[in-house]
């Protein structure tokens, strides 16, 4: 279902099936680039302590694995809400319009969320052509962005749950996303099946969160067939050599921003 595509060293994961569908798509990891995140990191957000050359090229290098030169990157400045906006709202270089999820339906151009262990979820509807990227940390999963994103897109362009295909790109997994009491108690107040999201691996002091199975949870809460969710089981957290962690890297200086996106041709 998931693949990597290699040029001069930049390696990009595509999901075929939405590939096939005619929706181009991508979440990049971290090698390639010219950011010194370290040496050669392909960070590809704005706001990461980069130079804007630096990001610039990068992403130039990004859309040339995905075959799309010419496309342009629509992105958010996002705030771990379940706001949605719509695909004109977005921005095209700096983030300056806030939200964590962006709709559309035109082409030749990228919808982009930005993560380094949060979870991306890219939406495709064959039927109408719209699409969605959505950015679902433990503060979106708990405001339910993806069910919103869902019915969003129905509001927007009649898609129906039943037609869409979704894409869950990397993210930390739940063997590693430690969590506090705090952020326990209020997914218990939100979800009935609260406790099939939260494992306690052996020589662990405190519960991890599954924001991945959260969200698998809201996909097929919102009416989304299983076989039309792709999980790519990716986890930023132990794979620091591939994909940028806010988690594991913090301590050590600024962390380059992994981008998820999805478009139609």
């Amino acid at each position: 279902m998931f693949s990597f595509r290699t040029r001069n060293q930049v390696s990009v994961i595509v999901c075929e099936p939405l590939e096939r569908l005619g929706f181009p798509n991508g979440f990049s990891t971290r090698t390639g680039g010219v950011s010194p995140f370290p040496a050669e990191a392909l960070n590809l957000g704005f706001f990461a302590k980069d130079s804007r050359e630096n990001v610039i090229e990068n992403r130039r290098r990004f859309l040339e694995v995905l075959d799309a030169p010419d496309f342009s990157i629509r992105t958010l400045w996002q705030i771990h809400t379940n706001v949605i906006r719509w695909f004109d709202e977005a921005n095209v270089e700096d983030a300056v319009t806030q939200g964590d999820a962006i709709i559309g339906n035109r082409t030749g151009e990228f919808a982009g969320v930005f993560t380094a262990d949060c979870q991306p979820v890219l939406l495709a509807d064959p039927r109408t052509g719209a699409f969605a990227a959505i950015h679902a940390g433990w503060r979106g999963t708990l405001a339910r962005i993806v069910q919103h994103a869902v019915a969003r897109m129905r509001e927007e362009f009649g898609s129906r749950p039943e037609d869409l295909h979704a894409a869950l790109g990397p993210s930390a997994s739940g063997t590693c996303y430690e969590v506090g009491d705090e952020v326990i108690e209020q997914f218990q107040k939100e979800f009935g099946y609260a406790e099939d999201l939260f494992l306690r691996p052996e020589g662990a002091t405190k519960r991890h969160l599954d924001v991945r199975a959260g969200n698998l949870r809201q996909l097929a809460d919102a009416g989304l067939a299983p076989e039309r969710v792709y999980n790519g089981e990716f986890c930023t957290m132990t794979r620091t050599d591939l994909f940028f962690s806010y988690r594991r890297e913090k301590p050590n200086g600024p962390i380059g921003r992994l981008l998820s996106v999805i478009g139609r041709r």
